[in-house]
């Protein structure tokens, strides 16, 4: 039986697909298996798994229609061997020492989680193949450590890839099928449980910034589903009583709902589905009894009803000239920008 399973989901993967399958393959850790999951792709991705399987007892293939990312990962769990998973994209790469270093970070340590690096550009350096030591740290999963890695923006910790996983962390908590952002919901719960990680600080994991993925393109309905992450992640603080992360997460909500209105109205033309944004914002504001910032109320605002800002900004300025200078400074003011044919 192999240590480790690495899956790799499959869509429209044709033109990155063998670099992809060739960089695990070429692991200097032997003992794994690769699974390839060809998730209904319309190219000649199906065919080079094949081929792959084929010459390679270590692969095998899963053809499924199309049902997503998150149906291809839970799929191809129900196949692995592995007691450690792997997730690689189809159109990234992985470092030849990659597994090797991770899982012995994770034997060594008795993490059940094993995190590197990533490096996001659209090309890949040839100084990516630069043989690596294996030093890491260990960091216990409490909230303290979590809003470090947050607030130094440690991307990777949110993500599937760029790490080893037990399996039994997944099978616990799998992915959210039919959703998009599916992964940063559950890694968050993996993290978690696992209680214990191990961090290195090299780059093992090459991430193709691809502005045709569903997470780097242009504005789509599919990018909703990042407020439902959003959401999900923050409650599961919550019910933790992780109170600065449940913040920092409805922060990031905010900011979220904000650009999705903004990618409706203005790249889709849907003015629906902004009201639709809203009504779900203000359902999910009330239940988790946020209190926003009066910069998070304006941005919504804006976003939600630019014609209402428009009326919004001079009563907000006579509500505050009001407050500073009183009655009195009120009416100077609205002499004063009357006499200049300005709003106050």
């Amino acid at each position: 039986m192999p240590e480790i399973s690495v899956i790799v989901p499959v869509y429209k993967a044709e033109a990155y697909l063998r670099s992809c399958v060739d960089s695990i393959l070429s692991q200097t850790f032997s003992d794994f298996e690769v699974i390839l999951v060809d998730d209904g792709s319309p190219d000649g991705s199906g065919a080079i798994c094949e081929e792959y399987a084929a010459a390679d007892p270590r692969v095998s293939v899963i053809h499924q229609e199309n049902r997503g990312q998150a149906a291809a990962r839970n799929h191809a769990l129900t196949r692995a061997k592995g007691q450690w998973l792997c997730f690689v994209d189809s159109d990234d790469v992985i470092h030849p020492q990659m597994l090797e270093l991770l899982y012995r970070a994770a034997e060594e340590s008795g993490a059940p989680v094993s995190m590197c690096q990533m490096l996001e550009a659209p090309e890949l350096p040839e100084a990516f193949f630069q043989t690596c030591s294996g030093g890491y740290e260990q960091l216990d999963m409490d909230e303290d450590t979590l809003v470090t890695l947050h607030d130094t923006e440690e991307y990777p910790a949110w993500v599937a890839c760029a790490k080893l996983i037990r399996r039994e962390l997944v099978e616990h908590y799998p992915f959210r099928e039919g959703r998009v952002y599916e992964d940063n919901e559950a890694v968050c719960h993996w993290l978690l449980e696992g209680k214990v990680l191990t961090r290195m600080g090299h780059m093992l994991y090459f991430y193709r910034t691809n502005p045709d993925s569903t997470t780097k393109s242009s504005f789509s309905l599919k990018k909703l589903d990042y407020l439902w992450a959003l959401e999900s992640i923050s409650r599961f603080y919550g019910s933790l009583g992780y109170a600065r992360m449940r913040r920092r997460f409805l922060d990031r909500y905010v900011d979220a709902a904000v650009s999705c209105c903004n990618g409706a109205r203005h790249m889709l033309g849907r003015p629906d589905v902004v009201r639709n944004i809203e009504k779900n914002v203000r359902r999910f504001l009330k239940q988790e009894r946020v209190k926003l910032t009066k910069t998070q109320f304006e941005s919504l605002l804006d976003a939600m009803h630019p014609g209402l800002i428009r009326v919004y900004w001079p009563v907000e300025g006579a509500v505050r000239t009001l407050k500073e200078a009183g009655l009195s400074g009120l009416v100077r003011k609205v002499k004063k920008q009357l006499g200049k044919g300005d709003g106050l």
